[in-house]
C-alpha cells in the first residue's frame, strides 16, 4: 500500500519484473509497501526512515545511489527535503 500523497507509475511489467517510480512531495509518509527483492534507484538526494518489524533505520542517499534489498514489508517516511524521487525494480519469481 502506498501513502495518500505518493504517486506511482509503473514504467515497465513483464514476466521477469516490473519497474514502479515512486515520487513523493515534500516530508512526511511516503509508503507501507510488502515487496519481493529489488533494487532501488534514487533519482534524487533522500533522507528517510525505514521501519522493518519494529525495527527503524534512518538512511540518507544521494541522486545516482543504486541500493539491493531483498523481500521485506516496511514502512518508509521521507524526512527531509523537497522530494522523495525513486524507481524500484522489483524481480518476480
Amino acid at each position: 500500500m502506498i501513502g495518500m500523497a505518493a504517486k506511482v507509475d509503473v514504467v515497465l511489467d513483464n514476466d521477469r519484473v516490473v519497474v514502479r517510480r515512486v515520487k513523493h512531495s515534500g516530508p512526511g509518509p511516503v509508503s507501507s509497501a510488502e515487496r519481493g527483492d529489488r533494487l532501488v534507484i534514487y533519482l534524487k538526494d533522500a533522507r528517510i526512515k525505514r521501519t522493518e518489524g519494529g525495527r527503524q533505520e534512518h538512511i540518507r542517499r544521494k541522486a545516482g545511489d543504486v541500493v539491493w534489498r531483498p523481500g521485506s514489508k516496511h514502512d518508509i517516511e521521507h524526512v527531509e527535503g523537497e522530494e522523495h524521487d525513486v524507481l524500484i525494480i522489483e524481480f518476480k519469481a
